[in-house]
This record gives structure tokens, sequence and C-alpha cells, in this order.
């Protein structure tokens, strides 16, 4: 039997892996001929350029007083790194994380539920990215990505 923590590192990798090749293939690259010739480039401009960290997995519970509502929201979080600012990255983020985490927490806190409706989480991903810039400019986060999200939310 599979354990459970074996699966969800295997998610992760999976997301992660996903999300820098969509992120290498929608940077103007030109269209090969076929699928598999450009999925394949994707991935060796993708390990030469740019790298994942991650950030950390959450779960937040917020309470809305005014709309009588407690939401719980779950997810993993990653950022895109170029690869000259790789290993600074990854040492600020271990030399910095629970601060990264509290940053990361205010921002979910603070975002109201609407912002949790949208499909991409565009604008939460971007409250974030401001937060964890604002707390640490010598971090070079290209942008962040979300995955295993779940949002839980009770009326009181």
């Amino acid at each position: 039997m599979i354990s459970r923590s074996f699966l969800s590192a295997a998610f992760k990798l999976a997301a992660t892996a996903a999300a820098l090749t969509v992120r290498s293939a929608s940077g103007g690259h030109e269209h090969a001929a076929e699928p598999a010739a450009a999925e394949a480039s994707a991935e060796d401009e993708a390990g030469k350029a740019i790298h994942g960290v991650a950030l950390g997995d959450y779960r937040i519970r917020s309470y809305y007083q005014i709309d009588a509502q407690k939401s719980t929201v779950r997810f993993s979080l990653f950022a895109t790194v170029k690869d000259e600012h790789f290993r600074e990255v990854q040492g600020l983020v271990e030399e910095h994380r629970q601060k990264l985490r509290d940053q990361v927490i205010m921002a979910t806190r603070l975002t109201p539920l609407s912002v949790f409706q949208e499909p991409d989480l565009a604008t939460f991903r971007r409250r974030v990215l401001v937060r964890l810039r604002r707390a640490l400019p010598e971090l070079t986060i290209e942008d962040l990505y979300v995955s295993e999200f779940d949002l839980t939310i009770k009326s009181l």
C-alpha cells in the first residue's frame, strides 16, 4: 500500500513540473511541428531557465463576523525562480521560512471569499506575491503557483 505522504509528494512534484512546463511554453516559443517535440523542448528549457521552490503546505482558518461565516483554505504553494537566482532564493526561503509563512497566512486571512472563486486564483496569488516581496525584497520570485487548493465555507 502506498503511503499518503508519498502520494502527496508525487502529486506536488507533478504539479510543479506541469506549472513550469506551462510557464516556459507560454513564453513565446515558436510552435513545433510535433506536440511531443514541443513538450520535450519545453521541459529542457524549463530545467535550464526556471526552477520551482516549495513554500509549504497551508491550512488556514478565517472568520468573517459580518457574513457569519467560517472558512478553511488548504493549499500547497510553490514559487518559480530563474536559474541564476535559484540557490540564493532557496537559502532565503530556508532561512526565513516562518516569516514567509506568516505573510502567506496574513494574505490569506485578509483576502475576501469572492477572490477564492476565481478559476486561476490570480488575485490571491498576486496578493501573496506582493506581501512576500515586501517582507523580503531580496527574494527574486518570478511567479507563484497554488496546487491542491480546497475551500470550505461554513455558515455560523
